[in-house]
């Protein structure tokens, strides 16, 4: 009898895994905001053609990110505030993507501009963005989160998977704030 009991909460909890775990919608972000302070001695080393040059890299990441954090703000009360996102929640997973694809872009340039792409943690950056990336395109996984949460009729689980996606948008959030140190430490570099 206990062993049943075991493998019947194996199952459960196994069917409430979510296809984009928390990790994945943090961890990309929380990766970029080291890449962006560890970056900051090499503001320096720019030439000003260079600093206004990473100037208009940061700010198009800063405009994209905000995008994209309010894209996951409003899928977080969505999942709880609208039983209907259901129908359309493609067409959110599939804006978050293509955001996510210029945030890659953006980073790319950023760090080519310093000449730091082939650094470990940048490099670690980029597959994590990839992964969130390719979740959300090819995989279909905010379809299936939002399917087996508003499918199970379970508040909790309903509520655990907003969570997920709010503590994503904060994140953003975060590292918003290290690109806005970051663009404040430029200015000073170059007034120099």
């Amino acid at each position: 009898m206990v062993s049943v009991a075991f493998l019947c909460s194996g199952e459960a909890t196994a069917q409430l895994a979510q296809a984009i775990p928390t990790k994945d919608l943090v961890e990309p972000w929380n990766r970029a905001a080291d890449v962006i302070r560890s970056l900051r001695p090499w503001f320096d080393t720019l030439d000003e053609r260079e600093k206004r040059q990473l100037d208009r890299e940061l700010g198009e990441l800063d405009k994209n990110l905000a995008e994209l954090e309010s894209q996951e703000q409003t899928v977080a009360i969505k999942i709880v505030s609208y039983p209907e996102f259901a129908y359309v929640v493609s067409e959110s997973s599939d804006l978050m993507a293509e955001q996510l694809a210029r945030i890659e872009n953006g980073f790319a340039g950023m760090l080519d501009v310093l000449s730091v792409s082939a650094r470990p943690d940048a490099s670690a950056m980029g597959a994590s963005l990839k992964v969130l990336r390719e979740c959300l395109s090819k995989n279909k996984g905010l379809e299936r989160d939002v399917l087996q949460a508003l499918g199970s009729g379970s508040k909790s689980q309903i509520q655990s998977l907003a969570a997920s996606w709010w503590e994503g948008s904060e994140s953003v959030g975060r590292l918003r704030e290290a690109l806005a140190t970051a663009k404040r430490e430029l200015a000073v570099s170059a007034a120099r």
